[in-house]
């Protein structure tokens, strides 16, 4: 088997620049010419024809219509509550695929300026037969500086401790104390989305489509400062040359510059951080690994060189949406209303300019004069009004040369010319409600003719709607999918809502909700209120729904320039808002029916038995309930008999320990008394012994 033979990264830049080379909008091709002549004639510059000393204005035709398309492309896309809805693959998406809807809303709108966006892209396209925006994840660190004073030791190593924490100052006090200054560096990613200006995109000349093209890319200037802070390699940086490529990309760059007549040439010599070169990120099929099969690959080039920056495999859809206002068959390159009204206004202005110098010449005409019969040839040469010419004796010394006056031949072309012009794009007077006889003419033609003029807008607001519109919200969703890891915290319709897009279907379907097909907003609330009058037919009959009256209600709201349904009313959700809704016929009583009887009697049934099962369990319940207060009363009885024989025996024994105590206390006082009375008798005997043997002593003291 034969080695596949994969190519170096010398023969990949030498595919990639001649890829380049040969695109389209690179170094003066047709459709960039092309472009540059319709940005000319927009801003009305002169065409290169003029003649000194005669009329050299131009007509406005391009700018006007497209100033005109302008607003009503605006209203439609903007009118509505969201752009775009995604809708479900199956029923569990259902959720899913509402929160994708707001979510990707928010981005479009939120995160970035969509109002802005959807204006400069439908301009690029109307003027330049392409409008497109680029949109890509991009990754972003962030730092924030904060300053610390007094710490102690472990509160700054606390705050210093995170991982994408840095100190950038540090001081220790003498008290042991830290003052610092710490960055904070987080990284942020969003999807961003970017109008890139018509000369800085390219397509392979024979690509159809984006996603088929064999290289689609973005060439634009950059500085070296960008680069390096983009992280490409340093050492490829710098052998990039310090010369300019020009090209038709910077001829575009200053035709449609309002300002100044060209761009300003600065010297790089001493900012060489700011010095600019050509970048060009190209998305190329290219076959690498010598398979046969060219795979997609994301290659950045820069520099006369060709300096090949970075060169990675690329998975996912190339980051680009366009739009172009009218499409041609297998082509990328359409038209657009700049190149429909730039014949025109080139015709207009060659006859404005010739009415002009008409009315010049017949209100100052030119004469023949008799040199010799005039007094001061200076009265001559001097053109001024009601100027006076002395002459000697002749009468016919000067004798104005005769101008035939073609104004009412010129208005009348050019009235021809604006037909012309309105058959094309649709715009006129009267479609603007500018004309002078707009009044005057009935009403059913007036609105034919602005449906005819609308029905121009309307099928290039559909091309829009249905071809880069769609592209743009895919992108961003399946941006979301691939690249958002965290979830994210926002504010939907329903409240705060935690978004976790890694769950989501990138391939859901979708579909764009733009106000096409109503005209004015006068139009469109009398068209919402004759849907209202066919529903109340309807209704009756069981045809209509609450979707149905909720689409209704948000249709004529949307004329009256209002929008979220959901604050003027509440509808149901889920199946209760597509079933059709009943209504009795229009000759029978409500709630005569045959169905509604049953519906009644049934209810009556179950209203009997749920009051008979009530009743029993209200029974069971109050049965329970004596139960329980009679065997409380019980146990209360008898715990009051049991208290009252333990008081009895307690008071009897109390009783009988007083009555002890009492017998004791009476035996011990007899016993005293009784103690007392011996002492007292041993006492008076004691006594009387003493006084007898006193008496006998005495009574022997007397016998001696």
């Amino acid at each position: 088997m034969a080695k596949r033979k994969t190519i170096d990264e010398s023969e990949i830049k030498a595919i990639v620049q001649a890829e380049i080379q040969n695109a389209d909008g690179y170094q003066g091709t047709h459709i960039a010419t092309e472009r540059a002549q319709n940005l000319n004639a927009y801003f009305g510059r002169p065409y290169g024809n003029e003649v000194e000393g005669r009329s050299q204005v131009v007509s406005r035709d391009v700018q006007q219509n497209i100033e005109w398309q302008m607003p009503t492309y605006m209203r439609i896309f903007t009118s509505g509550e969201d752009v775009v809805s995604f809708e479900p693959l199956n029923p569990d998406d259902t959720e899913a695929a509402k929160q994708a809807t707001e979510y990707v809303n928010y981005v479009f709108h939120s995160d970035n300026p969509g109002v802005r966006i959807l204006y400069e892209w439908f301009k690029d396209a109307l003027i330049c037969k392409v409008g497109i925006i680029k949109i890509y994840w991009e990754e972003k660190k962030q730092a924030k500086r904060k300053r610390y004073e007094g710490l102690d030791k472990d509160a700054f190593a606390e705050v210093a401790s995170p991982d994408d924490v840095t100190v950038s100052e540090h001081t220790e006090n003498d008290d042991k104390t830290h003052d610092a200054v710490l960055t904070q560096t987080k990284t942020q990613g969003k999807v961003c989305i970017d109008n890139v200006p018509p000369e800085e995109f390219l397509i392979s000349k024979d690509g159809r489509n984006i996603e088929d093209a064999r290289l689609v890319g973005h060439r634009r200037q950059r500085t070296l400062s960008d680069l390096r802070e983009a992280g490409f390699p340093k050492d490829k940086i710098d052998k990039l040359s310090e010369g300019y490529d020009s090209g038709t990309q910077a001829l575009e760059e200053v035709t449609r510059n309002t300002v100044e007549d060209d761009t300003a040439d600065t010297d790089d010599a001493y900012n060489k951080a700011m010095r600019t070169v050509w970048v060009t990120e190209a998305y190329i099929k290219i076959d690498v690994d010598g398979d046969g099969i060219a795979e997609m690959r994301k290659v950045v080039v820069a520099g006369p060189g060709y300096e090949i920056l970075s060169n990675e495999a690329w998975d996912g859809p190339r980051p680009f949406a366009t739009l172009t206002p009218i499409i041609m068959p297998h082509r990328f390159w359409g038209l657009c209303p700049a190149d429909q009204s730039k014949d025109t206004q080139l015709i207009k202005t060659t006859l404005l300019r010739q009415f002009l110098d008409n009315a010049y010449q017949v209100n100052n005409q030119r004469e023949i004069v008799v040199q010799d019969e005039i007094i001061d040839p200076d009265e001559v040469l001097t053109s001024a009004p009601g100027r006076k010419i002395r002459v000697k004796s002749r009468a016919d010394a000067i004798t104005p040369i005769p101008v035939q006056p073609i104004g009412e031949q010129i208005i009348g072309a050019m009235t021809y010319i604006d037909q012309i012009d309105e058959a094309n794009t649709g715009v006129s007077e009267r479609t603007q409600g500018l004309g002078a006889n707009a009044l005057h003419d009935t009403a059913a033609g007036e609105r034919m003719m602005m449906t005819a003029a609308m029905g121009k807008i309307e099928l290039i607001a559909r091309v829009f709607a249905e071809t880069g519109v769609k592209d743009a919200f895919r992108l961003i969703l399946k941006n979301l999918v691939m690249y958002q890891k965290q979830p994210r915290m926002v504010k939907l319709s329903t409240g705060w809502a935690e978004i976790s897009t890694n769950v989501w279907d990138p391939d859901m379907e979708m579909k764009v909700s733009v106000a096409v097909g109503m005209g004015d907003r006068d139009h469109q609330v009398m068209s919402a209120g004759m849907v209202g009058r066919m529903q109340q037919m309807l209704l009756p009959l069981g045809f209509i729904s609450p979707d149905n009256i909720k689409n209704a209600t948000e249709l004529g709201l949307n004329g009256l320039g209002l929008k979220g349904v959901e604050r003027f009313a509440s509808f149901p959700q889920g199946d209760a808002a597509k079933n059709p809704i009943q209504l009795p016929p229009p000759n029978q009583k409500p709630g005569t029916d045959p169905q509604t009887l049953i519906q009644i009697e049934q209810i009556k049934n179950q209203g009997k038995a749920q009051v008979a099962q009530i009743t029993a369990g209200a029974r069971a319940k109050t049965d329970a309930l004596h139960a329980q207060a009679q065997a409380a009363t019980d146990q209360h009885a008898n715990q009051l008999e049991l208290q009252r024989h333990t008081l009895e025996n307690r008071q009897a024994m109390q009783l009988e320990a007083f009555k002890a105590k009492m017998d004791t206390a009476v035996e011990l006082a007899v016993a005293h008394i009784k103690a007392a009375a011996q002492i007292e008798a041993a006492r008076i005997a004691a006594k009387a012994s003493d006084g007898a043997e006193a008496e006998a002593r005495e009574s022997a003291g007397e016998a001696a």
